[in-house]
């Protein structure tokens, strides 16, 4: 999906291709939410910001992905959709792909971090890999 196609994301996406992850931030509540859009949807104000966030996050679920369903697809297979919590942004959750983490580890909560290896792809995408090594 391009900025022409969902505008909201423009910040969101320059943000991401620096290598920098920001959310909508609420001047006047004083609260992160996700999906960007003009009006909080804790108090309804119009005081809308994008904050930066450490990238820090927990598993919320996940689910693996075992086939193409779309034949435009030419990554690996299989791979991860994971919804991810953020520690700094409380109640947050964004959809993304988890890379470098072994299946064996996957569990609520597991402690996540952001990786932006694919920041410089159109439109940038943050994805995420479990905060700790294989010798932890």
């Amino acid at each position: 999906m391009s900025d022409a196609l969902a505008p909201e994301f423009t910040a969101f996406n320059r943000w991401l291709a620096a290598g920098e992850l920001r959310l909508p931030w609420c001047d006047a509540c004083r609260r992160h939410h996700w999906y960007p859009m003009p009006r909080c949807p804790h108090c309804r104000a119009s005081d809308i910001g994008w904050r930066a966030v450490a990238g820090r996050a927990r598993l919320y679920s996940w689910t693996e992905v075992s086939h193409r369903f779309d034949p435009r697809y030419q990554g690996p297979l299989p791979y991860i959709v994971a919804l991810v919590e953020f520690d700094d942004a409380p109640g947050v959750r964004l959809v993304t792909n988890l890379v470098d983490t072994p299946r064996e580890w996957l569990a609520v909560h597991l402690p996540l971090v952001a990786d932006f290896r694919a920041a410089g792809e159109t439109p940038p995408r943050v994805l995420f890999r479990a905060a700790l090594t294989r010798s932890e």
